[in-house]
């Protein structure tokens, strides 16, 4: 009899029929569950025992997945639920799917590894064994690893950038604030002075204008020279670097919400005679030795956050033409998690 392929299973749970069903005689043994269908994605399946090999080959994955270890399910391991693998296994197949790699591909993938390694594939099994892994674990894994890499290169690449100001933001927020570290900010500010109007409502109307002028691509110092009439605005609005103590109250509660090179909406009114933007150019502090040993590694934890945010971005895209399924629900397209 014929083996029937994993397409042929698609609309069966996936178990030994009875013999007594066909008249077969008594004592026959039980039926057997053999595998378990649990979702598809288009035409890919996912088994049962391909949670099982999840668990099992979590070691390796992190090993050879580009994407693994930024992701929520690396922490939890094995640990994690059947929902959790299956969404994340649904996410691969739509990878596979728009980045597929041949046999070939990765055979010449894992040539180039044993070659850099200076090992061959005798060896190359060997070591795998001794971790508790096959060789088609490792084939597969490389596979999907080479998929993922692609999807970075041609679509994620260019969409997930840090700057040194997130950089700086990320630091000074996680790091300098819970040391208890003192932060001097540097600012920028426009104030529209309610007495130049006629009213408190003109005075706005000028601050609001203000801001769609740099929010339009305009730099907030040309309109500070040409909208301010604070003492700062001939040089661009400029206030030098300040403390929080040095701040007044409605200041430091915009500034404690904002990022570098951000603005603030317009805030102030007629109880305090004008209304204001404010943008914060910069921040430092006693401590800017730290952030120059951290930098490279404040980068990659934020790049990495990056690649996952845009590849859930990608999949949430591929989940609305795709045909997903799970054992028991209705098709519905499925968080992401990749």
């Amino acid at each position: 009899m014929m083996i029937p392929s994993r397409r042929a299973w698609r609309l069966l749970v996936i178990s030994c029929l009875s013999p007594l069903a066909f008249g077969a005689p008594a004592g026959f043994a039980a039926p057997v569950l053999v595998d378990r269908l649990e979702a598809s994605a288009n035409q890919s399946l996912i088994l049962r025992s391909d949670l099982k090999k999840f668990r099992h080959t979590i070691g390796l994955r992190s090993q050879l997945d580009p994407l693994f270890s930024g992701n929520p399910l690396a922490s939890k391991g094995a640990a994690a639920s059947d929902s959790e693998i299956t969404t994340f296994l649904i996410n691969e197949k739509l990878i596979a799917e728009q980045f597929p790699v041949s046999d070939a591909e990765v055979e010449q993938e894992i040539n180039s590894i044993q070659a850099s390694n200076r090992i061959d594939r005798a060896a190359l099994k060997s070591a795998l064994a001794a971790q508790g892994y096959s060789f088609d674990d490792y084939f597969e894994l490389i596979r999907m690893s080479a998929s993922k890499r692609n999807l970075i290169d041609r679509d994620i690449r260019t969409k997930a950038t840090i700057s040194d100001d997130d950089v700086k933001n990320y630091y000074y927020n996680q790091y300098s604030r819970t040391a208890g570290t003192q932060l001097s900010y540097s600012l920028q500010i426009i104030s529209v002075s309610i007495s130049n109007y006629k009213n408190a409502a003109a005075a706005k109307e000028v601050a609001a204008r203000a801001l769609s002028e740099i929010k339009g691509g305009e730099s907030f110092s040309e309109v500070a020279r040409k909208m301010s009439d604070h003492a700062s605005a001939p040089s661009g609005g400029d206030l030098g670097f300040l403390t929080e103590d040095q701040m007044v109250p409605a200041i430091r509660e915009q500034v404690k919400q904002m990022k570098i090179g951000g603005l603030s909406a317009v805030f102030g009114g007629p109880a305090s005679g004008a209304y204001f933007l404010l943008r914060l150019a910069d921040v430092r502090s006693d401590d800017s030795d730290r952030l120059q040993k951290m930098k490279d590694e404040i980068r990659a934890q934020l790049l990495a956050a990056e690649y996952q945010h845009q590849i859930s971005l990608w999949l949430e895209r591929q989940a609305q033409n795709a045909f997903i399924h799970r054992a028991g629900e209705a098709s519905t397209a499925i968080p992401n998690n990749p």
